[in-house]
């Protein structure tokens, strides 16, 4: 009986052990720096140096609060064909304070549950600038 399940250890835990690559295709995700107003973020999404269209990415606040290092969700938007997802904010850096906070710039993530154009794609974050 042992030696029965010992192969099945075995494989498990080398399946385990050969990261994201195995299950997904890697991407890439940029935060462009973003000022004025209004205020556009913008975050670039790729995957071997090709854009990936029709990616699902969410923007945050990059706050510095009473707890340490928070963010709020301000938005989600989709990739185009140039795998540009983006918001504007009309109300400027300004909108984006909330009490007992100070912005530091802002985060986008792109977590994909599904396939997208028929690709399962990794998950990647990145970190943007607010001037």
């Amino acid at each position: 009986m042992i030696r029965n399940l010992l192969p099945v250890v075995l494989v498990a835990a080398s399946t385990t052990a050969t990261g994201c690559g195995v299950f997904c295709t890697d991407t890439s995700l940029e935060a462009r720096p973003a000022s004025g107003t209004p205020l556009a973020l913008e975050a670039v999404l790729s995957s071997d140096g090709t854009p990936v269209s029709g990616g699902r990415v969410a923007f945050y606040t990059r706050a510095t609060g009473p707890a340490g290092e928070e963010g709020r969700l301000i938005a989600q938007a989709t990739t185009d064909s140039s795998g540009v997802a983006r918001h504007v904010v009309q109300g400027g850096e300004q909108a984006l304070y909330y009490e007992g906070a100070t912005l530091n710039g802002y985060k986008v993530t792109f977590d994909n549950l599904d396939e997208v154009n028929g690709v399962r794609y990794c998950s990647s974050s990145a970190e943007g600038s607010i001037a």
